[in-house]
């Protein structure tokens, strides 16, 4: 004897075992969201873009969000830059956001409870000392100049730029020392130099005719 099976109890099956496939591919993932690579963050938002659940990160940083097996997680902090994550075999998840540094996203980080005043100026200046170029070797500015700005020449404490762009004189380019134009910089000691570069395009404007063979920017520690 044939049974007839009614439609609606099909589609009724179909729908119970989808909703049990969707339940089964669930599953939770944990981790810690840090910035700077080790400072744990507070209060940050993360969220399974296909399952929809919505978390935020502990004091220590850590959290905890269910998840389909090829989802996505957005981590997402104010004054930090927003990260997404692609949820693979693994269950745990280190994920570090980039801390963009000005005032808006220091006063945005601070205030929203993500880290405090005093740690996050502390990792900004460590990154700063760990950023900058140990100019020591060099025995004066001059051989400091010569050995790393490849568009001047040096001659003597003359510093003249490799594009002659002034027909009427030696191209002389303009030297500038912590945002001032200055004419002497034979006293620098190389050891307390921060950065150095040298400008031979648009941003010479700022200096109007004095910046026309280049300027040398030095900017002391």
């Amino acid at each position: 004897m044939i049974t007839k099976i009614k439609f609606p109890f099909v589609f009724s099956m179909l729908i119970l075992f989808g909703t049990v496939t969707n339940a089964q591919d669930l599953r939770s993932v944990s981790g810690v969201v840090t910035s700077f690579k080790t400072i744990p963050l507070r209060l940050v938002t993360v969220t399974s873009l296909k399952a929809g659940e919505s978390v935020i990160t502990d004091s220590a940083g850590t959290f905890s969000v269910k998840c389909f097996s090829k989802d996505v997680l957005k981590v997402s902090a104010s004054g930090f830059i927003e990260k997404k994550q692609k949820v693979n075999a693994g269950s745990v998840y280190m994920i570090d956001l980039v801390y963009k540094d000005d005032v808006k996203n220091f006063n945005d980080a601070v205030s929203n409870g993500h880290i405090s005043d005093e740690v996050l100026r502390k990792a900004i200046f460590a990154q700063e000392i760990k950023n900058t170029k140990d100019y020591s070797k060099y025995k004066t500015i001059y051989e400091l100049i010569a050995s790393e700005i490849y568009n001047v020449r040096v001659k003597g404490n003359t510093i003249v730029s490799t594009k002659r762009v002034s027909f009427n004189s030696t191209p002389v380019v303009l030297l500038v020392v912590d945002d001032k134009i200055v004419s002497d910089i034979s006293y620098i000691e190389p050891a307390y130099v921060k950065s150095i570069e040298f400008i031979d395009d648009v941003g010479t404007t700022l200096y109007g005719s004095m910046g026309a063979n280049g300027v040398l920017k030095i900017t002391l520690k």
